[in-house]
């Protein structure tokens, strides 16, 4: 008996388990949400370009440099010097070297203590900005005294009335520095008696003659409260809060013509013989 053959049917497709979740293409990268990438970009440290060359801080760039010995000797004192006047003299040497981009035993290389390097400091200023010429220019009896006190201290205070003159003047006074009396020396040696010398002969009463004796200690105060009232303007320029409106070179011309207009009998007060006093005897004694 002859079977009847069954119809071909095809074979049954296996379906994927609906958990199973399609693949994305290898080459498809993953996006975050937008939000997300932009939290992810903000906290990310952000690198500078392999190319992109680093820059020194602003202010250390000069001694890192290769440069002759004299020469960063020079510059580290230009820095420790308005460092200094800005700071006290009680300034570190390790701020000063940090502001220099160079390192504090280099410093020290060159200036063994702190004091060594203050000292080399103040040896540029009194008397580094000395001018011989101020001098001469107190001897020429050519000229009126009044153009000679105006000329020498409008010169005197524009190389003399410095912010770092005056400020490192008023530091050394206040530390244990010797540097405010050695300054005194020079000017009471080179200036306060040319001008009490000037004040004698100014004032000369008719028919005298100049005295030749040592300038008296209250002739030195006359000339010094001349001398202290055209100081006190670096005071006013670089140690008061007020500012200074005034033109200097004016102001200086009018403490000159104050100080002549009361100079005059003072001296002639001073040129006066002393009279004497007859000293007193001892009781029990005649």
């Amino acid at each position: 008996m002859a079977t009847i053959p069954r119809p071909r049917t095809a074979p049954a497709r296996r379906k994927a388990p609906a958990s199973a979740a399609r693949k994305a293409p290898a080459s498809a990268p993953h996006k975050a949400p937008a939000s997300a990438a932009r939290k992810a970009l903000a906290s990310a440290p952000r690198k500078a370009p392999a190319s992109a060359p680093r820059k020194a801080p602003a202010e250390l760039p000069r001694l890192r440099q290769r440069m002759l010995p004299a020469e960063r000797e020079r510059l580290i004192i230009e820095e420790a010097t308005r460092y200094f006047a800005e700071c006290g003299l009680s300034g570190g040497t390790l701020e000063l070297a940090r502001r220099l981009g160079i390192t504090q035993p280099l410093l020290y290389k060159y200036f063994p203590t702190k004091e060594a390097m203050i000292e080399k400091v103040f040896q540029g200023l009194f008397p580094g900005h000395w001018d011989p010429r101020w001098e001469s220019l107190l001897d020429d009896a050519t000229l009126p005294l009044r153009d000679r006190l105006k000329m020498f201290y409008r010169d005197y205070a524009r190389v003399v009335l410095t912010y770092e003159h005056v400020r490192l003047f008023l530091f050394s006074g206040l530390s244990h520095f010797t540097f405010n009396s050695r300054y005194y020396d020079i000017l009471t040696e080179r200036i306060f008696v040319r001008i009490a010398r000037a004040l004698r002969a100014e004032y000369l009463p008719k028919g005298g003659r100049v005295s030749s004796k040592p300038i008296g200690a209250d002739e030195f105060e006359v000339v010094q409260s001349l001398h202290a009232a055209v100081y006190h303007v670096g005071f006013r320029l670089w140690i008061h809060t007020t500012p200074l409106r005034a033109d200097v070179g004016k102001l200086i011309d009018l403490k000159v013509d104050l100080f002549l207009e009361g100079a005059g009998a003072t001296m002639g007060r001073l040129a006066r013989p002393v009279a004497r006093v007859p000293a007193r005897r001892a009781p029990g004694k005649r």
